[in-house]
This record gives C-alpha cells, structure tokens and sequence, in this order.
C-alpha cells in the first residue's frame, strides 16, 4: 500500500511540474469549456457529444469529498452511475 502512495505523489508532483512548466493557454474556468474540448476530443474519433450534468457532477463532487481522507480507488456503492477506475503499474 506504501508503494501505491509512492507512487501517486511521484505522479502528481510530475503533474504539477508539468503543468507549471506549460505554456500559458485560455483559461477554461467553466464546466462548459471542459465540456467543449472534451466534444472537439470526440468528435475527432468521429463520437458524439456528451453535455454537463449537474447532478452527475453533485454526485460526483460528493463522493469525492467522501474519498478525501483516504483516497481509496474503490466503486461507489448503490451508485446509479457507470464508473471508471483504474489503478496499475509499469510492467515488462
């Protein structure tokens, strides 16, 4: 379980270098600009758009805080949601 914690700080400090070292961009603040680059993302695979939920995004910020202690990658119980969670390491 230690090497999994490693692990995720060594990637989110990575991330956070990464970013900071990005090249400024438009700042996408909104739900609505996420929404329009994941669309643009899709429609070059040639699927359809999705939309912002508002009670999906409820649901999703409240589990969230419910996983802030302890961070377990685990399913929600009794969800009425599909969810996608993956946890791996680097293999030969």
């Amino acid at each position: 379980m230690a090497s999994s914690s490693w692990k995720l700080a060594c990637f989110a400090l990575a991330l956070a270098a990464a970013v900071v070292a990005a090249p400024p961009c438009a700042a996408q603040n909104s739900a609505q600009d996420f929404v329009d680059l994941h669309n643009a993302a899709r429609a070059d695979v040639g699927v359809g758009p999705v939309s912002w939920d508002d009670n999906v995004a409820a649901y999703a910020q409240n589990y969230a805080a419910q996983r802030q202690g302890d961070c377990a990658l685990q399913h929600s119980s009794n969800s009425p949601y599909g969810e996608n969670i993956f946890a791996g390491t680097g293999g030969d």
